[in-house]
């Protein structure tokens, strides 16, 4: 494994910001991925000011990020900030998107009116919103590390579970997660997305 620091969002600055917005874009296949650049950039400055969230990324000697996690208890107040901290600024992104790619506008109307019951979540519980490792680096164990010092940090943070959503077909995901300790509790679609919802207890929980 190559050596690493872990350093919290916090202490990321511009520079860092935007590692961390085109790792993002880069390897994370999703919604907010799909939304461009700007929001990501923006909801991970909006991160670095909740104290709710857990986030910190894996930096190697040369500065360089390597991979990522983020969560929190309650996800869906992140993502309303977006559109209620700077609703011009996210309506003007939102008609960019709908001139340049409707159909990712298409997609997350779906995903607002499909939103499952299966990612509520219950006190005492946080949720892996985003965990990923950049392309230069993966196969060297850095989701591994990753993974275990979440988990760390939310056990430290007094949380008795962490929830997660992962594609269906996310294999090598499914089998970090499941190595971890968790467990999958229910099979959801939302929007064109085909998820398992996993959780894992904090309360007696090996490492990888």
């Amino acid at each position: 494994m190559i050596e690493t620091t872990l350093i919290p969002l916090s202490q990321l600055d511009a520079s860092g910001l935007e590692q961390l917005t085109s790792m993002h874009c880069a390897v994370m296949h999703t919604l907010l991925a799909d939304l461009g650049g700007p929001v990501v950039r923006r909801y991970y400055q909006l991160a670095q000011t909740d104290p709710a969230v857990i986030c910190f990324c894996v930096l190697s000697p040369a500065g360089q990020l390597g991979g990522w996690a983020i969560g929190s208890p309650d996800p869906s107040a992140l993502y309303s900030r977006l559109s209620r901290s700077h609703p011009i600024w996210f309506i003007a992104q939102m008609i960019r998107l709908g001139v340049a790619q409707p159909g990712v506008l298409l997609n997350l109307s779906r995903s607002i009116l499909s939103t499952s019951e299966a990612n509520l979540i219950s006190p005492g519980q946080i949720e892996l919103t985003f965990i990923g490792v950049a392309l230069h680096a993966q196969g060297q164990g850095l989701g591994k590390t990753l993974l275990n010092a979440f988990m760390e940090q939310a056990r430290q943070a007094g949380y008795t579970s962490i929830v997660l959503s992962v594609e269906t077909e996310n294999t090598a995901a499914i089998r970090l997660y499941t190595r971890a300790g968790f467990q999958i509790i229910r099979t959801f679609s939302e929007g064109t997305f085909h998820r398992h919802r996993m959780e894992c207890s904090l309360i007696k929980t090996a490492q990888v």
